[in-house]
């Protein structure tokens, strides 16, 4: 599974987007972003489900990256929070009594939302934290 990337990028989402996109000159988020968060969070909802039935309640693996996502994303009770939230527990909740029991189709299933995510972290973070051209003069 290509989690590594994943989690690369889950991550330095939700660590650019601590500055606001006034200070920082990134585009400001309109409903194509909100809709991509929301996609996000469910598939972290849906990927912690089969987590747990898998490897049971102690293993938070996919929920600690939603949780970051809330930190940086949402840290404030709110509509975007509360959407945020909400995804990922309806996720869960639809992916739990989808997949029962962990077999190799529940497995497969966790592959695949790995794979979506990082399909959406890595759009998100292309159009809303897109890297700045190298001057090649050092620091500035």
């Amino acid at each position: 599974m290509k989690k590594t990337c994943f989690h690369a990028l889950v991550l330095s989402l939700a660590l650019g987007s601590g500055t606001s996109a006034a200070q920082s000159g990134l585009p400001p988020r309109g409903p194509d972003y909100f809709r991509d968060a929301a996609d996000l969070a469910g598939l972290l909802g849906s990927a912690h489900a089969i987590r747990v039935r898998c490897n049971g309640r102690d293993d938070q693996y996919w929920r600690r990256y939603m949780a970051d996502m809330l930190a940086y994303e949402a840290p404030d009770a709110g509509n975007l929070r509360s959407s945020l939230v909400g995804s990922f527990n309806e996720a869960f909740s639809d992916t739990s009594d989808d997949y029962r029991t962990c077999d190799t189709q529940a497995v497969a299933a966790e592959a695949r939302f790995a794979d979506r995510g990082k399909e959406i972290a890595t759009r998100m973070a292309t159009h809303y934290f897109p890297k700045r051209e190298r001057s090649g003069r050092g620091f500035e």
